[in-house]
Parts: C-alpha cells; structure tokens; sequence
C-alpha cells in the first residue's frame, strides 16, 4: 500500500511521525480497555449507589391588587434556620461508631460476666445471643443522628437565646423521607436573630439559611373575607407531573380571590433534579424547569374605601360585630368594597381554629355573600314598584288602624292574624310609607296587587339565586316560586310575610346591592364584577392581560320610568324629610336615596333571638353612581337608621371626598 510503501523509505522524520500516531493509538485502545473491562465493576458500583429524585419548585404566587395597583396580597420572603442533613453525613458516622464503640464494650462486659459466671468460655451458639439485631443497630444509627442534630440546635438555641425542641419523631420521619431536603428548626426568624447567627455561627455547622416565599395580607385583616386565605399544599397540581420524589413548600386557595382564581395565581411548579447516594445524602442537582410565575389579579376594590368601610363599621359597631357592606357601582356593576365582620387575619386561619368556629360570631363565613338574612323593610321598594305597576296611585291614601294593645302604633289584620307596626295610626300615602316604613300599608297594597306578581319581579331580580362572584363562598339565599305560592297550603299570611321582608324569604347584602343598582340605574340587574383583570407579573414579558368585561346586564326589570322616579322620590324623603327614618345616611353636598329596615330573628321555638338591621341605598339622587347596603345583626334593641345609616354616612362622605381630590382615580369617572 501506499502508506507502507512510504514508510519503507528511509525518512526519518516520517517514522518518527507514524511511531508517535501508533504510541497514541495504543494508549487509546489501552485507555478503552480499562474503563470497560479493569474498571467495569466500579462504575456500576457507582451507579448503584446513586440515583436521581425529582423535586417540585413551586412557582411565584401571584399578587392581588386593588383597582389603582395596590398590593393586597403578596409573596414575602421567610428566612427559616434549617440543618442541612447532608453536610452532617460524616458527623452523623462518628456518633453512631462512638455509640457502637460503647455498646460492643458493653456486650463484652456482658460475655465476660455470663463466662464468669458459668466458669467456662461461651459457645459460638451462646454468644449469638448476645450479638446486636439489625434493627437494634439502625436504633443506634438513629440514636447517633438525633443526638448530633439535638446538639447542634441546643448550640444554635443558646447563641439565639431562642427556646428550641427537637422533635424525635419529625427529626426521624424527616431523615427518612426527606434527607436531601434542608430540616427547619426555626421558621420565620427575624433580622436580629439571622445576624446574630451569622455572627456566631459563620462555619454554618450543618445548620444554614434557608429562604422560603410565604404568602402575606400588608393590610392584615382588610378585605380579608373577600381575598381569602391559602393553605399548605405541596401537591402537584393540573397540568403537572404527577409525581414527584419531594415537594417543597407550596399554597392552595382555599376561600375567596385566592380560592376562585387559584390555578391563575399559582403559575406552573418547575423540577429539579437531585443525585443522591445509597444513603440518600444529595450529591448534585440540576434544574430540569424553571418554575412559570402566576399572574396578578387586579380587583375591583378600590382600597381607600374599603379601609373607610371597615373603620367606620368597626367605630359605630365594635370589632366583633356581626355585619356585611357592600359598596357597588350601579352601572358597572364593580363592587368597590365588599367587608364582613367579624374579621380575621388570612395568616393565623390555621392557627386559631376556636375563634373560627364560634358559633355566635362565625368569623370564617363571609357575611355579604354567604349570610342568609330576612331583608325586612328594605324588601318593600320592591313590594312598591310591583303595586306602582299594577296600578297604585302613589297619592292614595291608606288609614293605618291602631293597635288595641298600643293605640300609639299600628297594625292590620290577615285574617285573624295581627301584624303590627312601627308607625303610628294615621293617613300614609307611598311617600309617607317609604319614609316611615309602614308595615300595614305594603301587606295591603301588597296582597291588593297579588303575590304572583310580586314573585315575578322579584323573579326578574334574581332573588334566590347566586349573583355569580367567583369567591367560592356564596349562598342563593331564600325567595319562594311561583309554583311555591300557588300551592294550596300556601296562605294570605305567607303572602303578607313577603309584602314586609319576613317569612319564608332570605337574602345575601350583595344581591340587595345588586337589586338597588337595578333600581338606580334605569332597571339593569347587572352580574356584579369583583375582578378586574388579569395580567402578567412581568409587564416586559409581552404577554397580553385578560380583562372581564363590566357592565353585563343579567335581565331588565321591566318596570315604568314613572315608577322608578317614584320610588327614588320616596327614597329621597326616607333620608331628607324630618319624619325619615335614613336622616342619619345625610351627607351634605350628596342626596341620598335610601331605605332602613329591621327584620326579626327566631329560633326554632319561635322565640325572638335578635335583629337584622338595614340600611340600603344609592346616590347621588340626580344620577346614581353608587349602591350602598349596611347590615348588621344584633341582640339589643335599636334599628336600620341608628345601627346602619351612620355607617352609610362615613361610606358616602369618603366616596365624595374622593370624588373632589384632584387625584381622583377612575373609579369615580367610570360611574358617570
């Protein structure tokens, strides 16, 4: 051939190259045989001995704001003193060779004394049965790695001058389960304490930061109900593998925004990948994917009035009030405030599980959208419009009849039933009996008209069904059919319960704000729109925002103009007239339509057990821009106007307030 031929020259320096590309070769193929044959055995020790585990990383929760960008709901960083059990492996191996150094010399005392005493030395047989168990040697290795770990802690525990306990058990159940997992032994430590451990601790021994995201209110207690609350939950979720080797910290929604826009907030969960030995101490990682953040959830709320709600309810009515507002606009149907009382902090839910399940105060439960509550008095402006329909003349006048038990109030009779009122005896046209809240002139007027007809308006504001809020916490409430009252055990004194807001009937505060929007706005039921939109965390990621579309008319209530102005006219004498009931709602420069109601509350017994007090309402009287609804619950005494208009007052002055700042946002632009 022609190389060979080549190499038959004499040219020196061509040998010298081909003895130099022979040595190379055969350095190769002796490179190659020791890898696969000398070495085989050791590398599929190696692989033996290790494997991967695949860990969960949550992603980013996403933040939850108020109409003008302020975080209600946030991620913030939790800094937890965690030992990290893979750098204690080698301190973990000298503790359990002292230990089984000390139990073997026990075992030879053992023998020696059982020698001693039988005078001859111990067969093979007999000194099997001083010979350690398996399982009494893994008790060693577990003695040996508790008490490194609890020696180590009582360090940390002395220099932070901070009480900690090891638990067994968890240590234990952590060491099995989790070894390549840091083991928090104080969560959540403060500035003070991380300097203080940097200071004392800079070699770390086996015990480092560990820096976790924790969902946390800036507000606490505000909008609580509204935002919900999160939960542990390291689980994978929809769209994700479903099995993972470790799941690390990671939130569920459980009730409100957080609950009904959870898949939204919580993003996609990423994977690493960790390469652990045969005793599972983590070797190396490597991050298969990165974790998808969740995306922001822009509400409705306006944040300024939603503080003003709370501090004023919490004022007139003490902290622990039983109480619900809702601040709805009547032509967007955006609620700008939605408060239940009493009120909880969404980061202790789990941690005060008593005061949770009170049954008198019931904290847990939202009130404005999960309460049934008998409307009462501010049931009859609907009562009004279906007789204002059927063709009531507003100026017709009814004689109020006196009570033979209190001449100086009222009542009337159904049948043999009386029904008594809160207004004295006399001449009350509509005006007259929005205004003081006659129950004689809407149980006559109202069973004049029909209930039929009264159902079917009321049919055409949704009463009884749920408004649609996606809080994950909402109740129908209670309205009878029209099948219902056409039943034969239905009777006239059911029908007259309707005409008064009592009876076989409940409502939630937002489907009373719903229903006086309808009223404000010309007769649009409107759906009532909690969220705004929902964008992306990283407004430079090029990814487009979803906005939920405002203004979306569920049904139209079918009623006259001249019977809506009407009925606004008679609202407005409620809270201007001196004889109204609402005078305490004024606020000057605003005029104010309004109706106060009280509603009994009876147990099974029929007993009374305390009061639902109302306030409902819109303004300004010229053009309605906002619906405001007041409940409060109560065992004393007292009524919508003192208990709730006061409350409406505050809501309303803050609302102008903002209406005249020269920073006003939207909001109020949006409601002309």
């Amino acid at each position: 051939m022609l190389v060979f031929d080549e190499l038959k020259k004499n040219d020196p320096q061509l040998r010298l190259v081909a003895m130099v590309l022979a040595a190379g070769l055969c350095i190769l193929v002796a490179g190659l045989w020791w890898v696969q044959v000398v070495s085989a055995r050791e590398y599929q020790s190696h692989l033996e001995t290790q494997a991967y585990r695949s860990v969960r990383i949550p992603a980013a929760r996403g933040k939850i704001l108020d109409r003008e960008g302020r975080v209600l709901a946030e991620n913030q960083p939790s800094y937890n003193l965690s030992l990290f059990l893979d750098d204690l492996q080698k301190k973990f191996g000298d503790a359990y060779s002292q230990l089984l150094k000390q139990a073997r010399d026990t075992q030879q005392q053992a023998i020696a004394a059982q020698e001693k005493k039988l005078g001859r030395l111990l067969t093979k047989a007999e000194r099997k049965q001083f010979a350690f168990s398996t399982a009494q040697l893994e008790q060693l290795r577990a003695q040996a790695r508790f008490a490194v770990a609890n020696n180590i802690t009582a360090q940390v525990s002395r220099k932070l001058q901070q009480p900690l306990v090891l638990n067994p058990k968890n240590f234990e159940r952590a060491y099995e389960t989790r070894l390549a997992l840091p083991y928090p032994i104080l969560p959540n430590i403060n500035v003070a304490q991380i300097a203080r451990f940097e200071e004392n601790f800079p070699d770390g021994l086996g015990v480092n930061l560990d820096l976790q995201s924790v969902r946390a209110y800036p507000d606490g207690t505000t909008a609580a109900h509204l935002l919900g609350y999160v939960l542990r939950d390291d689980s994978s979720k929809e769209g994700e593998d479903a099995y993972f080797n470790y799941y690390m910290p990671d939130f569920r929604g459980v009730v409100g925004v957080e609950a009904g826009f959870d898949s939204q907030l919580r993003g996609r969960a990423g994977e690493e990948s960790l390469l652990v030995n045969s005793l599972g101490y983590r070797q190396s990682e490597n991050v298969w994917s990165q974790p998808e953040p969740g995306h922001n959830v822009v509400l409705t709320i306006d944040l300024d009035i939603q503080r003003a709600v709370e501090n004023s309810l919490a004022a007139h009515q003490g902290a622990d009030a039983r109480a619900a507002v809702v601040v709805m606009n009547v032509h967007s149907g955006d609620v700008l405030a939605m408060v239940s009382s009493p009120a909880i902090n969404p980061i202790y839910v789990s941690n005060s599980p008593a005061y949770l399940n009170d049954p008198k105060l019931q904290p847990q439960i939202n009130r404005a959208t999960y309460g049934n509550y008998a409307p009462g008095s501010i049931f009859k402006p609907i009562v009004g419009l279906a007789a204002l329909e059927n063709g009531l003349n507003p100026n017709e006048i009814y004689d109020v009849q006196p009570d033979p038990a209190e001449p100086n109030k009222g009542c009337i009779y159904v049948g043999s039933r009386k029904i008594k009122d809160t207004v004295p005896p006399g001449a009350y046209n509509f005006r007259r009996a929005i205004e003081q809240s006659s129950n004689s002139y809407f149980v006559f007027n109202g069973l004049r008209t029909g209930i039929e007809k009264i159902v079917r308006l009321a049919g055409k504001f949704h009463f009884g069904e749920r408004t649609g809020l996606p809080t994950r916490q909402e109740t129908s409430g209670i309205f009878p059919t029209l099948k219902q009252v056409q039943e034969s055990d239905w009777r006239d004194g059911d029908s007259a319960n309707i005409c008064f807001g009592q009876g076989e009937m409940a409502v939630t505060p937002v489907q009373m704000a719903v229903a006086y929007s309808a009223i404000a706005n010309g007769g649009k039921v409107l759906w009532p729109r909690l969220v705004e939109r929902i964008e992306p965390q990283d407004p430079a990621s090029g990814e487009t925002a979803t906005n939920f579309p405002s203004g979306l008319v569920r049904d139209e209530i079918g009623v006259s103009a001249r019977s809506l102005k009407i009925l606004r006219e008679a609202m407005l004498s409620e809270t201007e007239d001196a004889g109204g009931t609402g005078r305490a709602a004024v606020v000057p420069g605003l005029r104010i339509c309004g109706k106060t109601g009280t509603a009994q509350v009876q147990n099974e017994r029929n007993q009374l057990v305390s009061h639902n007090f109302w306030f409902a309402s819109f303004a300004p009287y010229e053009n309605p821009k906002y619906a405001v609804v007041v409940m409060v619950q109560s065992e004393g005494g007292g009524s919508g106007g003192s208990m709730c208009a006061p409350i409406a007052h505050d809501i309303y002055a803050e609302i102008l307030k903002k209406e005249n700042s020269p920073t006003t946002p939207r909001i109020l632009a949006e409601a002309n």
